[in-house]
């Protein structure tokens, strides 16, 4: 009968639905009367039914409706919700007491942040210590795992079911394997845009509970009201939520007044990312924002409201309140304003802001018609700006002094941008001069492109940029120099500071007549000793069969990282000239190159170098030329394109994990042969002491005690090599690793002498693990002495290696030479070890047998014939056993390391590869370009030579011997010049300081 209502109740309620108590109760309907039913309570939700069988629901309700919960009489419960209240009566307090710890549980799992109590909002129980008694319960529960992503799952369900939603799979898939491997603690809306709009209520609506998610962000989707209004409600409830990224939602002034509103109903409110960008907030809904930005506790970070229909007078009231808020001072270090129009002069109260101290390190105005007067140049100079972005107009009639005042001293700027402005030549001069007697920065990222600079930009470049020492990365690309690069690309190699250039898209009006001679002086600047640079592109320049002058310089190159060379259509014979740079340059790490018309033959020559290039770390699958090689030959693109992928992924797999794959192979080695043998030996002296076991002379139970310890230790050794290799000195691996990464600052013998005491520590502490778990054996005379001396010749690391790695790669390469020792050390420690149990069993196998012999008895054979053979042949000849032990240990060692050591060498080869310099050309007899790849092809035979001079040799990169030509008339009188030089010559910069500092250059 009790298993038929228990039957009843699961299959009312549903069986998905999992019952955590069960219990018969009264209900009291009117007055004192009461009628039998039912009362289960579920982990989400609470449910009342029917006593008789079948069992249906008659009311319910969810675990998040509860108001209140009294129970003044021993024995009655009332549980107030919102749809009304449940007055039952239980058997007993204890029952009562049961089914609030049950209640409060539950309620604890769903707001693991706040006190049951607090969610009941009323709990009324008599007497007061049964309060006590149940928080003591709720206290012990509050330290239980929740689940996966602080229980989002369960709380997601909770609210569904509470809302009255669909409870979807994939939901609680991607938050539980997804988010949760990737430890992610942004909920990225855009993962669930392709689910209904209720489906995203019910998803926010649990970050209303949830401890683990701190960010929430949508971009480029509009949100329904509804998704709006929930995470408005999640800023007004939550105490968890950080950051509020909604960029391109859809978006309005309501929206903007309704956060306002939330935010001033949460005083725990841990908010300090706002970024509301391109939504049309307008001033209405800024200055309800701003109002509320003054109160917050916490005070913000960030905050981008760039492209949000602002005018002077919403970012006046933003600015009003930034300087209201005394925490907004010292936190506040991020600010976006641009592509807001802030036209005119009215902007007070943004200079008072900026004028008084603040931490700020990135301010956006760009796109913002916002006049950088005398006033906000000023105020910019007082604080740490790291970042700046701004639009000036070419038709403004002048600069103010103030603008180079500001980027003279400027504290922190690291970075400028200009980009796409109509930049004054003016406001350029100032610019540069400002930068360069700046002691203050370095490092300054300066951003110029699409400026329209031409021939009077180059000439201020030219006179500026080579004593300018604090820029590091300078884009000029899109200007239309031209012609004008030949001499900028000269004073450009004489700076010291640049190390990233970017000047693609700058050869569109030059004649193809004098492309070449551009190239020579990029290639000289690229190809001196010493060249800081380390990151040039030339994308978008179209050079074609030219470009070939600069990939014939890369064989040789010593200071490029990074070459971006797309949208130059060099064709098949550019990709035949950048393979054959590729498989002897050492120093490229990323190679960009699409848009180049290549076929599929090109594409197989590259993928052909990178075979032999273990240094390329980076190189974009070319898709546009990939797409059109496709449709010629689909089979042989896909070939090399799948071979650059395997290359490239070879390439980036550290060493690291090759170490692991030689320990699993030289643990399979042994387990498969070492440990067989041991195997076979314990079962042989295992027979032989079943043989002996009835007698009694002291001599025999001796030596049959020896027996057992050590089948004791042999079988222990299966556990001996993962234990020595994964054995954690001093805790934790990562305690180990930091006390190398911390001294990897300091000087190579340093970090030597740290690497040594480590290694010596960690050889200790293997010996002592393999004392523990084979103590019989290690209680052999100067066992462990010899091992510890032997283990210290195996565990040195040459200074050689440290000096080396510290300059690139050295906390990876580092650490993984030290697991390549340790692993070297295990297997030499396992492999002695076991030798010497083997040694010990085969002794002690044959001082049994000779036990039995004298006894008279008969070894009894239970192996197969051949085992046993085999097993009578090693215990009558030890010594060809220890042989064939250290030969088999060194051919395990052989096939197990030396591959992965191979890969270290190969690969420390490749980039020791000496470059063979030819012998350099007399004095008055210049460079051609293509004798530069001399250097790099030795004694290769020259391509056919053509009657152009001004040609581009496309064969290959060999040596040219060129004949000097000399003028018949070269000794005739030259006739006066009639004509005045165009242009001046530019002395150097300090001379030149005066000069910019009185004249005004116009654009041509």
């Amino acid at each position: 009968m009790l298993f038929s209502a228990v039957e009843s109740v699961r299959e009312a309620v549903g069986r998905r639905v999992k019952l955590i108590l069960r219990r018969s109760v009264q209900l009291e309907v009117k007055g004192d009367k009461v009628e039998n039913r039912v009362l289960a309570l579920a982990s989400h939700r609470a449910y009342l039914l029917t006593a008789r069988i079948p069992s249906k629901i008659e009311q319910s309700f969810s675990c998040l409706d509860i108001q209140g919960i009294s129970s003044n009489k021993p024995t009655q419960l009332v549980l107030e919700h919102e749809r009304g209240s449940w007055s039952l009566r239980l058997g007993s307090v204890e029952e009562v007491d049961e089914v609030i710890a049950h209640i409060g549980v539950c309620l604890q799992r769903i707001r693991p942040s706040s006190s049951p109590v607090k969610v009941m909002r009323k709990l009324s129980l008599k007497p007061p210590e049964r309060t006590t008694a149940l928080q003591a319960i709720w206290d012990d529960q509050g330290s239980a795992d929740l689940g996966p992503c602080g229980g989002f799952s369960h709380q997601y369900w909770c609210v569904c079911d509470y809302l009255g939603l669909p409870y979807r799979e994939e939901v609680q898939w991607d938050v539980d394997t997804i988010y949760l491997t990737q430890d992610s603690r942004e909920l990225n809306l855009q993962d669930f845009i392709h689910l209904e709009n209720r489906d995203l209520v019910a998803i926010i609506a649990a970050l209303e509970y949830n401890q683990w998610f701190t960010k929430v962000s949508a971009k480029d989707y509009k949100l329904s009201s509804d998704v709006c209004d929930q995470i408005l409600r999640v800023v007004a409830r939550s105490s968890r939520l950080e950051e509020l990224v909604l960029d391109n939602a859809g978006l309005r002034s309501d929206f903007a007044q309704k956060l306002a509103g939330a935010l001033s109903q949460n005083p725990a409110s841990t908010l300090h990312t706002l970024i509301l960008t391109n939504n049309s907030l307008e001033d209405k809904g800024v200055a309800a924002l701003s109002a509320q930005l003054a109160k917050l506790p916490m005070g913000l970070k960030h905050l981008n409201l760039s492209r949000t229909s602002m005018s002077p007078k919403g970012v006046n009231s933003l600015c009003q309140a930034l300087c209201a808020n005394p925490v907004v001072a010292s936190t506040l270090s991020h600010l976006d304003l641009s592509g807001n129009s802030l036209k005119g002069d009215d902007l007070q109260n943004l200079h008072s802001f900026l004028s008084h101290p603040n931490c700020l390190e990135t301010l956006d105005l760009s796109n913002s018609d916002c006049s950088l007067d005398l006033n906000l140049v000023r105020v910019l100079t007082v604080f740490m700006l790291t970042c700046f972005s701004a639009y000036l107009y070419r038709k403004c009639k002048e600069i103010p002094s103030s603008f180079k005042q500001f980027f003279s001293c400027a504290q922190a700027l690291s970075s400028v941008s200009l980009s796409g402005t109509r930049l004054p030549l003016e406001a350029l001069k100032a610019l540069l001069l400002g930068l360069g007697c700046n002691p203050n920065l370095s490092d300054v990222s300066l951003d110029l492109s699409c400026c329209e600079l031409r021939s009077g930009g180059s000439q201020i470049l030219e006179g500026c940029i080579a004593e300018i020492p604090n820029i590091s990365s300078l884009d000029i690309s899109d200007n239309g120099l031209d012609i004008d690069l030949t001499t900028l690309l000269v004073w450009l190699a004489k700076n010291r500071s640049i190390r990233n250039l970017s000047i693609g898209k700058n050869f569109n009006n030059i004649k193809s007549k004098n492309v070449a001679q551009v190239l020579d002086n990029l290639v000289h600047m690229i190809q001196e000793e010493e060249s800081p640079l380390t990151s040039l592109s030339l994308a978008d320049s179209k050079l074609k069969a030219d470009l070939s002058i600069v990939l014939n310089a890369l064989g040789s190159n010593t200071s490029l990282t990074k070459l971006d060379i797309s949208g130059n259509a060099m064709g098949d014979m550019g990709a035949k000239m950048l393979a054959k740079a590729l498989q002897i340059n050492t120093k490229l790490r990323t190679v960009v190159w699409d848009r180049n018309n290549i076929s599929p033959q090109g594409l197989q020559d590259v993928a052909a170098a990178l075979e032999k290039n273990y240094t390329i770390r980076f190189m974009p699958v070319p898709i546009m030329d990939a797409a059109q090689a496709l449709k010629a030959n689909p089979e042989k693109t896909e070939d090399a394109l799948l071979k650059m992928e395997q290359y490239l992924l070879r390439n980036h797999e550290t060493r690291k994990y090759l170490q692991e794959q030689a320990y699993r192979l030289q643990q399979g080695i042994v387990t498969t042969t070492t440990q067989q043998m041991m195997d076979t030996m314990c079962v042989k002296v295992q027979d032989h002491l079943n043989s002996l076991k009835f007698t009694e002379t002291s001599l025999v139970l001796d030596d049959m005690k020896v027996a057992e310890n050590l089948m004791k230790d042999a079988r222990n050794s299966k556990r001996l090599l993962p234990n020595l290799y994964h054995l954690k000195n001093g805790g934790s691996q990562e305690a180990f690793v930091g006390a190398i990464q911390d001294t990897l600052q300091s000087m190579a013998g340093e970090v030597a002498r740290v690497m040594d005491a480590q290694l010596q520590t960690m050889l200790v502490s293997m010996v002592d693990s393999a004392e523990g778990l084979c103590p019989h054996v290690m209680k052999r005379s100067n066992l462990r002495q010899e091992l510890l001396k032997a283990g210290a010749g195996r565990m040195t690391v040459p200074r050689s290696f440290v000096t080396t790695t510290l300059l690139e790669q050295s906390g990876v390469d580092i650490i993984n030479k030290i697991s390549e020792v340790k692993l070297s050390m295990a297997s030499f420690l396992s492999d002695r070890i076991v030798d010497e149990i083997l040694e010990s069993l085969s002794r002690s196998q044959h001082t049994l047998a000779d036990h039995l012999i004298r006894k008279g008895q008969t070894l009894l054979h239970k192996e197969p014939q051949m085992e046993t053979e085999v097993l009578d042949e090693m215990v009558l000849q030890p010594a060809n056993h220890n042989q064939e032990q250290k030969q088999m240990h060194d051919r395990e060692r052989q096939h197990g390391l030396e591959d992965m050591d191979s890969c270290f060498d190969l690969d420390k080869a490749l980039e020791d590869v000496p470059i063979h310099v030819e012998d350099p050309p007399p004095p008055p007899t210049p460079l051609h370009p293509s004798d530069r790849m001399s250097t790099c092809y030795g004694d290769l035979p020259p391509p056919p030579t053509s009657p152009d001079t001004d040609s581009v040799y496309l064969g290959e990169l060999p040596p040219v011997e060129h004949m000097t030509l000399e003028s018949q008339t070269k000794l005739r009188p030259k006739p006066k010049k009639r004509t005045k030089p165009s242009r001046q010559p530019v002395g150097p910069f300090r001379e030149q300081v005066p000069y910019f500092s009185s004249n005004t250059v116009t654009s041509p």
